[in-house]
């Protein structure tokens, strides 16, 4: 007679087969590594070390989303990504902010109107292609800085001025409306300075604050116009030469006060600037520089020093 197993032993049985059997089956799923670890099919074998569910189970070291993972360093935006340093507008260059929103106005109008006076030099010469870029410039290069200021302080545009003023000079340079432009171009800069209040204007301080920025971009183009110790750029050696001659005029509306409050640095300043303007024989860059871009910086240096 066959004995009966009773329900619990028939379920202890059952459990203690099925146990058995899972330990002599190596490598099946829930094995070393968890799901998707190895001895997995061919296909599942794809995924590398590292992705979803491999060594050491999902969500492990390496995977999804891990290091160097979108957004990782050197991603969209990372260092050097775009407006990085160097770029539109940033430090150096024409317009540089010196900090002072009222000496960056008034150093942005000085740049245009010594952009304007190198091309009127070259107009004066009937070398017109060679004016061209210098009327360019102030819209290129510096308009953008003033625009809004012009705006505050309710000082009519004068962009369209300045681009009429280059249409004239490539299309009809030689025509009397050509000189016209340029004299309508450059009053209505002088506008735009008048706009500053004449006690500020009057101000060394103030008038010196500008004449020093201006004179560190000056030498900034003096020194790009340079190469293996001849002078390779022209246009940058005229813009420096421009920007000179208008820092020395515009220090005349204070050289008087400065003579009789500050004699000694009013002295030191004008021996410094008509030494810095023999850098610049003429509109025409000469064969070899008079001076090297660090005796330029070393007089822009002094005229700093007496400031």
């Amino acid at each position: 007679m066959k004995k009966s197993l009773k329900p619990v032993e028939l379920f202890l049985s059952v459990g203690l087969a099925a146990s058995i059997a899972a330990c002599s089956t190596p490598g099946t799923e829930g094995g070393e590594g968890g799901e998707g670890s190895e001895a997995e099919t061919p296909q599942e074998e794809t995924i590398e070390e590292g992705g979803e569910g491999g060594e050491g189970g999902e969500g492990e070291e390496g995977g999804e989303g891990g290091e160097g993972g979108e957004g990782g360093e050197g991603g969209e935006g990372g260092e050097g990504g775009e407006g990085g340093e160097g770029g539109e507008g940033g430090e150096g260059g024409e317009g540089a902010s010196s900090g002072n929103p009222e000496v960056d106005y008034i150093t942005a109008l000085g740049l245009m109107k010594g952009h304007l006076m190198a091309a009127e030099e070259l107009m004066e010469k009937g070398d017109y292609a060679a004016a061209e870029p210098h009327i360019g410039h102030p819209v290129e290069e510096l308009y953008a800085n003033i625009e809004t200021q012009l705006d505050e302080r309710n000082i009519p545009q004068f962009k369209e001025d300045l681009n009429a003023l280059h249409d004239f000079i490539k299309a009809s340079p030689e025509q009397p409306e050509t000189q016209e432009q340029y004299e309508a171009a450059m009053a209505s800069i002088d506008t735009a300075i008048a706009a500053i209040p004449e006690e500020q204007r009057q101000s060394p301080e103030f008038v010196l604050a500008a004449i020093n920025e201006m004179l560190r971009t000056a030498a900034e183009e003096y020194e790009a116009a340079i190469a293996d110790g001849t002078i390779v750029e022209p246009i940058e050696y005229q813009d420096s030469r421009g920007f000179v001659l208008y820092s020395e005029s515009l220090y005349q509306n204070i050289a008087d006060t400065m003579s009789q409050e500050n004699p000694e640095d009013h002295e030191a300043i004008v021996a410094a600037f008509e030494e810095l303007k023999t850098a610049w024989p003429s509109i025409e860059p000469p064969e070899t520089p008079v001076k090297t871009p660090s005796e330029v910086f070393g007089l822009i240096a002094e005229i700093e020093l007496h400031s």
